[in-house]
């Protein structure tokens, strides 16, 4: 994610999600992607993980925007 601030704070209907593996000298990481929305809860865990604040940040935004999302 660019940014989870921005991925919540505007309530984004789909995100990816890039994850890169180990790195090893003389080759690249695999990099390995998922989507979804915020429903998700595999994607919202990783938003969760992402975002400045955490988990706690999360809710306060989903509070704010009235949206009730259980982890």
């Amino acid at each position: 994610m660019h940014n989870a601030n921005l991925v919540v704070n505007t309530d984004a209907d789909q995100i990816i999600v890039a994850e890169a593996g180990v790195y090893s000298s003389g080759g690249l990481p695999e990099i390995t992607y998922r989507g979804g929305g915020l429903e998700n809860s595999g994607i919202r865990e990783a938003v969760c993980d992402i975002l400045e604040g955490g988990e706690r940040a999360f809710k306060e935004r989903a509070r704010r925007m009235r949206v009730r999302f259980d982890k």
